[in-house]
């Protein structure tokens, strides 16, 4: 894997650092009593694979049926093989002083500081990285985080998952995508490459109020997908928020705005459907000042094409249906929110159909809460809550369902969900497209 990194300070920061990405496969994961099967190594230097080593071990007790169907890896495969003992001076070698990296730390450096225990020899002292943990810092609501569909979001090359260099090597062009994001988001210190957190997520970026207003429009016109721009004030007050699309109109509203008002942060956060930037949205509105409330009103009636006279400002209208699912901003994810009920902290982020027993859970739980009205009632103001009521009437880029007197089962959902999954593509090129 080849990567083009701009030269700048963090470019020099993390090009000084050597890396050693492993992958061990195990006959189990008991450390007393299992051993090592296969390891895989990929050297990282100056941000480029520059060596690799494998090795099959041969572990002399039998391979349990289950890590052979999983590994592929046979007793009579590593009947030749060498016993770790023969081979643990080669490895430790390899991996020198170097920053260790793995897709799961917690796993592979114990099991292998283990073997070095029965061994009498002193275990690994170098630093080390975790692949799957910068996974869930860096990509907020990812349900799953393994090599597998980490190598299919970003287009990485894994031929043999459950193979000891397949994995290390997959797990490298992963470190090194990473590495990248770091250096474009002007990582400075290298001990956040270990708890990349509330700075490198990949979904928002922070701007300061010196940071010069061209410079955000920038940021905002490589956007190709829907995201939320919001103004913060001191102690976190938020000024001002607003769903876009990255329309010429758009951007010249949002530009008058940072202009004018006296911000402290702001923050681009992309949504990825337009209608879930709006609750997004919802939950500041009763924070910004009336007047603004009455404009953000109007010019989203405006952008979107809509009647302004159609927006009852004080009372409210019923939501036309009781769930909406849109997609997610990441790929093969969906997300369901109650519209009775409409909040962030009650959404259902799922993936079909490997969590359609827990959609119809959901459903047919919050169904129950609303027929024996148990469900919280939201709060907005009649003003975006009659806006949303009306956008829902004239756009069609979700699947609304209606709660039924009995409860739903999978079958009820497969037909629905699936025609909307199909009319409905996800678009919105994240990961590879991120702030």
């Amino acid at each position: 894997m080849t990567t083009n990194f701009p030269k700048t300070p963090s470019y020099d920061l993390l090009h000084s650092l050597t890396f050693c990405v492993f992958d061990l496969e195990t006959t189990g994961g008991n450390h007393q009593h299992d051993k090592i099967i296969e390891i895989g190594l990929i050297k990282i230097k100056e941000l480029k694979i520059v060596d690799q080593k494998s090795f099959l071990i041969k572990p002399d007790m039998h391979i349990p049926e289950f890590i052979q169907k999983l590994t592929s890896i046979k007793d009579a495969d590593v009947t030749d093989a060498p016993l770790i003992e023969e081979v643990m001076d080669e490895i430790l070698e390899f991996m020198g002083d170097a920053i260790l990296v793995a897709h799961n730390t917690s796993f592979d450096v114990p099991f292998f500081n283990s073997v070095l225990r029965r061994m009498d020899r002193p275990e690994l002292t170098n630093k080390s990285i975790c692949t799957y943990l910068m996974t869930k810092y860096m990509i907020p609501n990812l349900l799953s985080s393994n090599l597998n569909y980490m190598s299919k979001i970003f287009d990485l090359q894994h031929q043999k998952a459950h193979r000891a260099l397949d994995d290390a090597m997959a797990s490298a062009e992963l470190l090194l995508k990473y590495l990248s994001i770091f250096i474009h988001k002007k990582i400075s210190k290298v001990n956040s490459l270990y708890y990349p957190k509330n700075k490198f997520e990949l979904d928002r970026i922070n701007f300061k109020k010196d940071m010069p207003l061209d410079a955000i429009i920038e940021q905002i016109t490589t956007l190709t997908s829907p995201f939320l721009v919001t103004l913060k004030g001191l102690e976190g007050v938020v000024l001002f928020s607003m769903p876009s699309h990255g329309t010429a109109e758009e951007m010249k509203y949002i530009a008058e705005k940072i202009r004018s008002i006296p911000y402290e942060i702001l923050t681009l956060k992309l949504v990825g459907p337009y209608f879930q930037g709006l609750i997004e949205m919802s939950s500041y509105f009763s924070k910004i000042s009336a007047p603004l409330e009455i404009e953000t009103i109007k010019k989203l009636c405006e952008f979107n094409g809509m009647d302004e006279t159609l927006i009852d400002h004080h009372n409210m209208d019923e939501m036309p249906s009781d769930f909406i699912v849109l997609n997610h901003l990441i790929p093969e994810q969906y997300v369901i929110f109650p519209l009775k009920s409409l909040h962030q902290k009650l959404e259902l982020v799922f993936r079909y159909p490997t969590h359609q027993n827990k959609l119809v859970q959901y459903i047919n739980s919050k169904s129950a809460r609303m027929g024996q009205g148990k469900m919280k009632k939201d709060h907005l103001n009649p003003m975006i809550n009659n806006f949303l009521v009306q956008y829902l009437k004239t756009k069609r880029d979700f699947l609304m369902i209606d709660r039924q007197a009995a409860k739903i089962a999978n079958p009820d959902l497969k037909d629905p969900i699936e025609t909307f999954m199909a009319e409905n593509p996800n678009a919105y090129d994240f990961p590879h497209l991120y702030l």
